[in-house]
């Protein structure tokens, strides 16, 4: 009768006033077309399962059925409720939670059976989930357009179950054979989660995706610390193509093409993978970096995939592809994958300017054409500098903040007022080998760097580049002062400029959110919103 929000739902359940989920159906049928209600059901969706899908589905069908056009329920919450529904059925009614515990010992016995192989596929296959969402668009006064503006969406393999536990289990020795149909099962899985997440709008072809956040590498990378989702299924696919590799080129090439081939960039990530076996002849590791798409190359994931397929072949490579290679890098991205109020040209400038630096300080001949588009980006913007080798192609990177590259020692007895132009002086003398000074110092001595930027800062000088630096370093601050001072620095940030640091003061916000003080979270999270908003078939503005 009093229809209370259902975020009092934990509450009433602790107090025992809940006696099951049919008790809840009158409140989400009182609800069921707000918006706030699909907040709620997702926040306390544990509490829920067969019964209120069964409801829900009813409650949907019986409200498309309607003619009326003010009684029709809005598309948005169809699509909401259609995955809240599709949630509740898989927790409660999908695949046992003791799956992978029941197949672990046929595996390890070396059973083979088509039927084993399906499920061992499908228990790595990730799976729709869903939670309650902390987003820098909870703000309360944005109409929601999308079913991520009211919800998380995940897509997770059930039980945690991880690359390293499987192929410990699969047996080395296990014929090429059978290497090939667990490779051809996993691929149809990949596949099925891919184009499912595609279809719920978190995969895109163009842009950041879900599979880029949960697969930073193909490869094994420290960065996969602590990935879920895709990960795990990637990561069994590429060792366990390697391990068919050895055994038979002629079985493991056919899944190179076919990958290769694939509509799905983590597909088309994991040819490139392949791309650095020696199994994989020159010329067709040439055609693998020609058939990616364009903004492929820099702005996804598949950027390190192409710093890794470069480092390992380049030398290897026919030269007439690898001249056609380094114009593809000169032309930069497509202009259609930023928005229209991006700074599209510093953008495109910044992309090219990673890949063919890296290549240079990896000793590549870039050729007459490439040096040139390279020299005029360094005229135009003195003061970019690469970030270190390891970063190169990873569009997020995280790190203890242990190892120091470069030697900060040249900064000593530089006053802080001094220190930023001094970094930059440094910078555009030294040598493209020569270690980065600044982020040693953001690494070494984080206070002092940021009383270097704040009094820059006070100038007018804002640095962005160096500012970028310290907002990646994951390092312990000495000074209590320190991050308070940086939240208040990036709300005083020039408006016109703060997009280009958006990305990293997300990433650094997350790290803080917990210890930083609300006066200066909220403000902060806000702004970094309104920079950081953009549609996800978009790039986002880094």
């Amino acid at each position: 009768t009093m229809n209370p929000s259902l975020a009092w739902l934990p509450v009433l359940s602790r107090m025992k006033l809940i006696q099951g989920e049919k008790q809840l159906l009158a409140w989400i049928e009182r609800n069921f077309m707000d918006v706030d209600a699909v907040r709620d059901v997702v926040a306390n969706i544990r509490f829920f399962g067969p019964d209120s899908a069964n409801f829900l589905e009813n409650q949907l069908n019986a409200q498309e059925e309607r003619n009326a056009q003010e009684e029709r329920i809005p598309p948005l919450l169809v699509k909401c409720w259609r995955l809240i529904i599709r949630h509740m059925r898989t927790v409660k009614q999908g695949v046992p939670q003791s799956e992978w515990f029941d197949i672990e010992p046929q595996i390890k016995r070396g059973e083979t059976s088509a039927e084993l192989l399906e499920r061992l596929a499908e228990a790595l296959r990730p799976k729709l989930g869903l939670s309650k969402r902390l987003s820098f668009r909870d703000r309360g006064d944005e109409l929601p357009e999308h079913p991520w503006d009211l919800m998380s969406i995940d897509y997770e393999v059930e039980d945690g179950l991880t690359a390293d536990e499987v192929l410990a289990a699969w047996p080395e020795n296990s014929s090429a054979e059978t290497d090939g149909k667990l490779l051809s099962s996993l691929t149809g899985a990949l596949r099925a989660a891919l184009d499912d997440a595609t279809e719920v709008g978190v995969e895109v072809s163009k842009g950041y995706g879900i599979s880029d956040s949960d697969v930073p590498s193909v490869a094994k990378h420290e960065q996969n610390a602590y990935r879920t989702g895709f990960h795990a299924i990637v990561r069994v696919m590429a060792d366990l193509w390697e391990r068919l590799a050895e055994k038979s080129p002629a079985h493991a090439l056919p899944f190179m093409a076919a990958w290769r081939d694939s509509p799905f960039r983590l597909m088309r990530r994991l040819a490139l993978f392949t791309g650095t076996n020696s199994v994989v002849p020159p010329d067709s590791a040439a055609d693998l970096l020609m058939a990616m798409p364009q903004g492929e190359l820099f702005l996804t994931s598949s950027t390190v995939e192409f710093f890794r397929l470069i480092r390992s072949r380049w030398e290897d490579l026919p030269k007439p592809k690898q001249e056609a290679i380094l114009n593809r890098l000169c032309q930069g991205p497509p202009r259609e994958w930023y928005r229209e109020d991006a700074e599209t040209d510093r953008n495109i400038d910044r992309c090219r300017f990673d890949i063919l630096g890296e290549m240079e300080r990896d000793g590549f001949a870039l050729g007459t054409e490439a040096e040139a588009v390279l020299k005029g980006i360094r005229a135009r913007w003195p003061e970019w500098l690469l970030r270190a080798p390891d970063q190169a192609g990873f569009s997020f990177w995280h790190e203890s903040g242990w190892r120091i590259e470069g030697d900060s020692r040249k900064l000593q007895g530089i006053a802080d007022n001094q220190l930023v132009s001094e970094a930059k002086r440094l910078a555009a003398a030294a040598d493209v080998h020569d270690g980065d000074i600044w982020q040693a110092l953001c690494l070494g001595e984080p206070d002092r760097a940021l009383r270097g930027l704040d009094a820059a800062a006070a100038t007018g000088d804002w640095a962005p580049e160096l500012w970028e630096q310290l907002l990646w370093a994951r390092k312990e601050y000495v000074e209590p002062d320190t991050e308070p001072r940086i939240a208040d620095l990036l709300l005083q940030w020039p408006t016109e400029s703060f997009d280009r640091i958006a990305a990293p003061a997300s990433s650094w916000l997350d790290e803080h959110a917990k210890t930083l003080d609300e006066a200066l979270l909220w403000p902060l999270w806000d702004r970094i919103a309104d920079a950081s908003l953009i549609e996800t078939t978009e790039v986002e503005d880094a």
